[in-house]
């Protein structure tokens, strides 16, 4: 019985599958979210703007050595004529000049690999014999790219639980720390609680030893009693709390932003080190939260929950978390993969159109989009990432060719898993089989020498899911009447 279960799974499963609906995902809805990022550029000459909207990935297209342009461009072809299998990427810009429209229209920005079998992919949904006739084999399961007629499969990539608070031990103390992520900006903010019981806070761009209780009052808790309630009534964490509202040295808002003001902008006007210490909170402390001013007072709550879980770890009232459990990792499939590329691709397109913008304005010539977008901007940074491996964030041998030595081979190579930790570096314990890696990850199939334990093979029933949007959560909870406690 076991076995015709297993038979007829594999018989309606693509095992290239999630990689195939991460990849839909990231044309579908992540390339719309990265160009409202980046929505509207501002040049130096401030009188003019440019607004971005409605980007489209077309299905792959050829324009031939004589200018003609072909609408049906298989992967068969790519193969065989050393191209990369891509399709066209069109954004819809408006020009204002001093608040008039100039012009507006649909341009080609570039092009995007398109991954086979997924929706943008020309085989898509074609039955046994429509494949045969366009020279593929009914068998391929698709979940690759071609690039320069080469077959690229992306390796996916395993990480740590963005947004996901982690409780470690050391000779400083007791450490929270989470890693905060919003669009391409990772910041990781520790708080720390020290051995004397003073609990410390640190994100990107903060001061050495900054307290707990003196970024409580920047980000709006400012009596005794606000603080204290955002904490529970466990005797212990009372007590911590006690200790370090006598040790605070700073008594209002203005004195704690200025504290950290002082560090981002030394020596400038009282007035501006206070602008700069609230972008640097609003923006580097927990962006997952939200970059705005009403999303301090929910840092706020956010960071008491990590300050307790630093006490109660110090009074053993809860244990250490694994970085190793596989509860904290998440995998990066192409789709995520490509997100990373497009998006970093995207923000040098948009500089290079600042650029091209300025440099047209200021030879006084006709200024219009035809004229300053370069499709190159985007195509060429995505075409090397793919060629070389070469991965934004110093990631190497992502892109990888596909073996195809036999049926077994290319299975493989879609379902390996890279860490991201040092090769060169001993790690006995993350190299080692987890209990949590069981009915995921196989623990047998692992290379020898320095990958060893770190380049894994995902088992072949196993499943990615692609993430999921928050917000239809977050709108239930409101309606069931969950709300941020007001002080």
């Amino acid at each position: 019985m076991g076995w015709e279960l297993i038979e007829s799974y594999f018989k309606n499963k693509n095992i290239a599958q999630m990689e195939i609906d991460s990849y839909n995902q990231f044309i579908s809805t992540r390339l719309n979210e990265i160009v409202k990022e980046n929505n509207l550029i501002v040049p130096k000459i401030e009188e003019v703007r440019i607004e971005l909207s409605d980007i489209e990935v077309e299905k792959p297209k050829i324009i031939e050595a004589d200018g003609s342009p072909r609408d049906i461009f298989t992967p068969m072809e790519a193969r065989l004529r050393n191209r990369n299998y891509a399709g066209p990427i069109y954004l819809t810009m408006r020009l204002f000049r001093r608040d008039v429209e100039q012009d507006a229209r649909r341009t080609n920005i570039g092009d995007m690999p398109v991954m086979t079998k997924s929706k943008l992919c020309w085989l898509e949904g074609k039955n046994e014999q429509e494949l045969i006739e366009m020279g593929e084999d009914p068998k391929d399961f698709g979940g690759y790219f071609i690039i320069n007629g080469s077959e690229k499969a992306l390796m996916t990539q395993e990480v740590l639980s963005s947004d996901r608070v982690l409780i470690s031990e050391g000779e400083k103390g007791v450490v929270a720390e989470v890693i905060s992520t919003r669009g391409a900006f990772k910041g990781r903010v520790r708080v720390l609680r020290t051995p004397e019981g003073m609990i410390y806070v640190s994100f990107p761009t903060s001061p050495k030893r900054l307290s707990l209780f003196g970024l409580f009052k920047a980000l709006g808790l400012k009596t005794k009693k606000e603080v204290f309630e955002a904490f529970n009534d466990e005797k212990e964490i009372q007590n911590d709390l006690l200790l370090n509202w006598e040790e605070c040295d700073v008594s209002n808002e203005q004195e704690a932003l200025d504290k950290i003001g002082k560090y981002v902008a030394p020596g400038q006007v009282i007035d501006y080190r206070l602008r700069r210490a609230r972008e640097v909170i609003d923006g580097f402390l927990l962006p997952h939260i939200g970059q705005d001013e009403p999303a301090r007072l929910a840092k706020a709550y956010y960071l008491a929950m990590m300050a307790t879980k630093a006490i109660e770890r110090h009074y053993k009232l809860r244990g250490k978390d694994d970085k190793d459990n596989y509860v904290n990792k998440r995998l990066e499939l192409s789709g995520k993969l490509m997100e990373h590329l497009f998006r970093y691709s995207f923000k040098y397109f948009v500089k290079d159109l600042r650029f091209q913008i300025d440099r047209t304005v200021t030879r006084r010539r006709k200024l219009n989009i035809s004229t300053v977008v370069r499709p190159g901007a985007v195509s060429e940074r995505i075409r090397f990432a793919m060629s070389t491996g070469n991965w934004i964030g110093r990631s190497t041998g992502v892109a990888k060719f596909m073996d195809r030595v036999n049926y077994l081979a290319p299975l493989t190579d879609l379902r390996k898993v890279k860490s991201q930790l040092a090769k060169t570096r001993e790690l006995y314990e993350a190299r080692d089989v987890h209990g949590t890696h069981w009915g995921r990850l196989d623990p047998i199939e692992t290379p020898d020498g320095p990958q060893c334990g770190l380049v894994k093979n995902l088992c072949f029933m196993a499943e990615v899911t692609t993430d999921a949007s928050e917000t239809p959560v977050e709108e239930l909870l409101h309606k069931q009447g969950v709300r941020l406690k007001k002080l």
